[in-house]
């Protein structure tokens, strides 16, 4: 059986891909974590998280589920965890990263993984996430610039994730287009062709016409819109261009995608 595209690209983790998951469900983001750790610890990848408590316990669950023990690969030294909160802390300055506490903080987790992993470093990092949920969306956006600055230094993939629902209105009044400007991909889960499918219907139902058809040819493609999944991507361009008829389409939809589950 084929991968599919995302499945391929946790599994592969190529260097210097940034990639980021928007998710409703924590089990759905550990499907993709999970994949994205074990494939790099059994190919022999140093590999770091720096995840909330609840997400780390909930990760090594899974990869203990799925018959690989993380102990032996703590104690090599190939495996570091780490707590996303405490990390922020030691290169936020005034609500905002450092760039110069951020790499050094982050070299001597990078420089220590490197010396027992081979080939590229896989990092999970939820920090941003928690910038962003505490409202402070351009500190999020200016970390994951440095991340981008810090993989001119290492060779490593990175995995961000965000707890946002793009079902809802008020996910698109932050400054989505950045989070896709920031990463190579942005994931899609399972849950997008039931989106795009009932956001065509709402739009059909709102303006005449299913917009998912009219966003690929519209979109700003300096903007990162284009690296979302087909639904986002078009509820960035109804925000953009038809600001007052968001929220409408957004309700409709929401009542077409739940009533695709029966």
């Amino acid at each position: 059986m084929t991968a599919s595209p995302v499945s391929e690209l946790l599994i592969k983790a190529p260097v210097n891909r940034h990639f980021a998951q928007l998710h409703r469900d924590p089990q759905s983001l550990a499907d993709a974590v999970t994949l994205y750790l074990q494939t790099g610890l059994r190919r022999g990848n140093g590999v770091v998280v720096i995840a909330t408590p609840q997400h780390t316990d909930l990760f090594l669950t899974r990869l203990r589920a799925d018959d690989l023990d993380p102990s032996p690969f703590l104690k090599s030294g190939r495996l570091e965890l780490h707590d996303a909160e405490m990390t922020l802390r030691k290169f936020l300055r005034n609500d905002a990263p450092d760039w110069q506490d951020f790499r050094h903080a982050m070299a001597a987790i990078f420089e220590r993984v490197r010396a027992f992993g081979r080939g590229t470093t896989r990092a999970y990092s939820g920090m941003v996430d928690l910038l962003w949920q505490e409202g402070k969306q351009a500190a999020a956006v200016r970390l994951e610039e440095y991340w981008n600055e810090f993989a001119r230094l290492y060779p490593f993939s990175l995995f961000c994730s965000y707890m946002l629902d793009v079902h809802h209105d008020r996910t698109y009044t932050g400054p989505l287009e950045d989070i896709g400007r920031t990463h190579s991909d942005i994931l899609g889960t399972d849950e997008d062709d039931r989106f795009r499918a009932a956001l065509d219907a709402a739009s059909r139902d709102v303006f005449g016409v299913p917009l998912s058809e009219m966003v690929g040819f519209s979109s700003r493609r300096d903007s990162g819109e284009q690296r979302f999944p087909s639904g986002p991507r078009t509820m960035l361009w109804v925000k953009r261009n038809l600001p007052s008829a968001s929220a409408a389409v957004l309700e409709r939809a929401r009542r077409y995608y739940a009533d695709s589950a029966y």
